[in-house]
């Protein structure tokens, strides 16, 4: 019994000794977590402070020059900014378009300085003056009672989360700002194309039936759809509706989407046994080009490819027919079985959101004094290739050969009009 209540003592003892040591570290825990978060919301509001005088003080001078360093000064601070908010646990909805606002606005300040009218630059900045004036007076209302420093994590976690509570504050200033990123800074023309491209809103061929997409599937691929298991439509809401289509054929089970606008193959993807290979590489290359013209993608070339134990995966993209220029952002992927070359999976996705081209004039250009001495053209084609600006470019498509003592290869893009290096790529 002695021994009994001597155990029951000391285990209590030991539970108190450790429930005391985790309060204390919990509470050494929130002191710290205290203190970050109150020296993130103090450097927030300073430096919005800052950024708010930056704008105006660029608003002063008339050329890009003497405005530089406020420029600079904005970009910097929209960036520090952003930094002390992504340390808060703050309002995802104010969170997302803060960021995004800031984003742009430094962004815009650098761009503009490098390039830029200087009349644009003073009509954008002038309306983001006036909003920075208008968010820094809803900050500072948000944020009033966040700097005592003596705030529990529940309160913090209250005062900075989507409660229902503090929404109006977080909400208000989220909602203004997107507002605000909408009048000041609307998409841009590349922008505005790219979310097209995500939507595929440029498909203008007629929409087919389900029962159309199983019959188009068991012309394209007789072998493996005899056995059809289900065919649906795809959610409500995909950016693209297509037929998703499941089936198995022996020891084969497979799937393949197909668009709902115009049939397109979407996706497709079978698995199985694989054998031992028989099909040269030349072979299934030419079963894949065959293919890929059955499937009604006749305006195509073969970029790349690579292997691995048991198939070829080939790339091909998209060829303009007035210039004959690549256009990279328009492959398809294709891979090939190495023991009887069927078709193993398939992926047009980013083919069928097919690019906007313009057009753009190609300048005439010398390469031997473009590069240094002894760097050679080994082959030159036409290409277009997206810029940091979301812009699809027609450009030179070099493979080059340097001149130093172990001579390496690479592929240079060069804007056909501004000769700007877009990429370069050691191969």
């Amino acid at each position: 019994m002695k021994r009994m209540l001597f155990i029951m003592t000391y285990s209590f003892i030991v539970l108190g000794i450790y429930a005391f040591g985790k309060t204390q570290e919990t509470e050494q825990l929130s002191v710290a977590l205290n203190t970050q978060y109150s020296k993130s919301i103090s450097d927030a509001s300073q430096k919005l402070g800052e950024l708010e005088e930056s704008v105006k003080k660029s608003l002063l001078f008339e050329d890009e020059k003497s405005s530089a360093k406020e420029r600079e000064d904005v970009w910097r601070l929209s960036s520090d900014i952003k930094a002390s908010i992504g340390a808060l646990p703050v309002n995802e909805g104010f969170s997302t378009s803060w960021m995004n606002y800031l984003g742009r606005l430094g962004n815009y300040a650098k761009e503009s300085t490098e390039q830029g009218n200087k009349d644009d630059y003073y009509a954008v900045m002038k309306r983001a003056s006036d909003n920075l004036d208008e968010l820094s007076s809803e900050w500072q209302v948000a944020t009033a009672d966040l700097l005592s420093g003596d705030m529990t994590m529940k309160h913090w976690e209250n005062k900075l989360g989507s409660n229902i509570e503090n929404e109006g504050n977080w909400g208000k200033m989220g909602a203004s700002i997107k507002q605000y990123g909408e009048t000041v800074f609307p998409l841009t023309a590349s922008e505005s194309d790219a979310q097209k491209k995500k939507e595929l809103r440029n498909i203008k061929d007629q929409k087919i039936s389900e029962d159309e997409a199983v019959q188009r599937f068991k012309k394209l691929l007789p072998d493996v759809s005899n056995d059809v298991i289900a065919a649906e439509p795809s959610r409500k809401g995909a950016p693209y509706p297509f037929y998703h289509i499941r089936f198995s054929e022996n020891s084969s089970i497979g799937y393949i989407d197909i668009t709902q606008k115009g049939g397109h193959i979407l996706s497709y993807l079978v698995e199985r046994r694989m054998g031992k290979p028989t099909k040269s590489y030349e072979e299934l290359k030419k079963m894949a080009a065959e293919f890929l013209d059955k499937a009604d993608y006749k305006d195509v070339v073969l970029e790349e490819s690579r292997e691995n134990d048991v198939a070829w995966h080939f790339v091909f993209v998209r060829v303009n027919p007035e210039n004959n220029a690549k256009v990279f952002s328009d492959p398809i992927h294709i891979k090939m079985a190495k023991d009887n070359g069927e078709v193993l999976g398939m992926d047009t996705s980013e083919y069928i959101r097919k690019e906007t081209l313009k057009p753009q004039p190609i300048r005439d250009v010398n390469w031997e004094e473009f590069f240094r001495p002894g760097v050679k053209v080994m082959e030159e084609e036409l290409a277009y290739v997206e810029n940091e600006q979301l812009e699809q470019r027609l450009a030179h498509y070099l493979t080059v050969v340097s001149n130093d003592k172990k001579p390496e290869t690479y592929k240079i893009v060069v804007d056909t009009d501004t000769l700007e290096v877009i990429k370069t790529e050691k191969q």
